[in-house]
């Protein structure tokens, strides 16, 4: 599906700025409507060059995935001599790590590879900042036939995949299983609907195991898988994905009304705690820990962390050893709960995308991280020990992870995540793609809290939201050159 968009006058900057250093050149077409897909990559680089030559990688993960990307990282500089990688985490959110992002556009101190959110993809693309991999596998005579077509649909445009590999997740629901028996539920038999997590969390209540059963943290993917789930639009233009310009925002809908009335409604009567999407606030996390909740919705990603606190192990951004009681924590996992059924997923994690500030010795240096990323083995690792879904297809059917599907907490839960992203995504309508992603997102937050927090009107807070996200959408088309 072509998906065509003018670039904002931040690329004009960035072009003057950064892009003289990309392979191929870069810069619009001759139409000035968007970045060419099809930019030379110096796959073949790193043969001519001097001595070893230093990639420096960007990226915001936490827990886990931060630890295992940091190894795996040092994994690849020790296997091989022409290419030095240096991490570097980037803020307590991928908010964070986008900002620092757009504040080094013109000075064009940028990384070699950026690890950023989906939601990154049109800004990306735009600013003329990054690379499509496409030129590098098309260079390197490689096929994208071997990924998760899903993924590769989602992170495609005009045919091109622009990140060159991408890390896949999904939400879940966590629940503490003890929680249930307690107030005489079957732990077997998790909510799948709204419905059904207001009726566990009243005899939750009732049999005083918890104050306020339900935590939530309020951020803007809650309503998304709702709406992606259901296969309804955020925004106009085919979710973002046709061949015309998006120009506003579509989902002031029954089913955004539904969930933002569920949340005001379980706030008014103490079922449910909510949590303010802030940079780094993990507060639903330790009220999981401390067992003043039961029930909550995460990213897939937390399965391996998860797991790592239940067992003892001081994990960075998580509750520590000392902080918690595991004693009575028996916590499981299940589809992510929905409006009317369980499962409805939207595709969520980050991207690996090249940019364009480097040499071309950097480039092929980047191209050759991400080709070993790719590999199987490094695949295995990645979904082993960060929890993220596999982006090589054949890596799911790997005996190493089967099983560790079979034989462990965190595999048992990344398992459910595996089937729902299979079952519940699909190829065809995994998310919306918007330029200002971020400003929906903000304008979502506040429409959240502006319900949860000050209890102001459901239906209010979405049209105001949906009126800010069409203004936004609006600035974005009209900063062109």
């Amino acid at each position: 599906m072509a998906r065509t968009r003018r670039w904002p006058a931040l690329a004009v900057l960035t072009l003057a700025l950064v892009v003289t250093g990309a392979c191929g050149g870069s810069g619009s077409d001759e139409t000035g409507e968007g970045p060419p897909s099809d930019q030379a990559c110096p796959v073949d680089a790193l043969d001519s060059a001097s001595g070893p030559t230093e990639v420096v990688l960007w990226y915001q993960l936490n827990g886990k995935a931060a630890e295992t990307l940091e190894k795996m990282v040092g994994q690849y500089n020790a296997s091989q001599d022409r290419v030095r990688v240096r991490a570097e985490l980037q803020g307590s959110s991928y908010d964070e790590l986008l900002n620092a992002y757009e504040q080094a556009i013109p000075s064009g101190q940028l990384p070699d590879l950026l690890v950023a959110e989906d939601t990154a993809t049109q800004f990306l693309i735009d600013s003329g900042t990054v690379l499509p991999a496409q030129s590098c596998f098309d260079a390197d005579g490689l096929s994208t036939d071997g990924f998760v077509p899903a993924a590769v649909n989602h992170y495609s445009v005009d045919g091109a995949l622009w990140p060159g590999s991408v890390s896949v997740s999904d939400l879940l629901t966590y629940y503490n299983a003890n929680h249930l028996r307690r107030a005489g539920l079957d732990p077997a038999d998790p909510p799948q609907t709204l419905d059904d997590v207001r009726a566990m969390a009243e005899s939750i209540k009732a049999a005083g195991v918890t104050d306020t059963p339900v935590v939530l943290l309020m951020d803007s993917w809650l309503v998304e898988t709702q709406l992606t789930g259901s296969k309804q639009s955020i925004v106009d233009n085919d979710n973002g994905y046709g061949d015309g310009e998006t120009t506003e925002a579509t989902f002031d809908t029954d089913t955004t009304r539904t969930v933002f009335d569920w949340i005001d409604s379980m706030t008014d009567e103490g079922l449910l705690l909510p949590v303010q999407a802030t940079p780094g606030n993990f507060d639903h996390y330790f009220a999981m820990a401390a067992q003043k909740a039961s029930i909550t919705i995460e990213t897939s990603v937390a399965s391996t962390t998860i797991q790592e606190v239940l067992g003892g192990r001081a994990v960075a951004g998580a509750p520590g050893p000392d902080e918690i009681d595991r004693s009575g924590l028996d916590i499981a996992a299940a589809p992510v709960f929905g409006v009317d059924a369980a499962g409805k997923a939207q595709i969520g994690g980050n991207g690996f995308w090249m940019t364009t500030a480097g040499t071309d010795a950097e480039k092929a240096g980047t191209w050759d991280l991400i080709k070993w990323w790719n590999a199987e083995p490094q695949q295995v690792q990645w979904h082993v020990e960060g929890s993220y879904l596999p982006f090589l297809t054949a890596a799911a059917e790997s005996p190493d992870i089967r099983a560790f599907w079979d034989t462990t907490l965190a595999g048992g839960f990344l398992r459910i995540a595996y089937e729902e992203f299979a079952s519940g995504v699909d190829p065809d309508f995994s998310g919306a793609l918007i330029g200002p992603y971020d400003e929906f997102r903000a304008s979502m937050r506040d429409a959240l809290a502006s319900v949860a927090f000050q209890d102001g009107d459901p239906s209010t807070a979405i049209a105001t939201a949906r009126d800010e996200t069409t203004e936004a959408i609006t600035r974005y088309n009209d900063a062109e050159f």
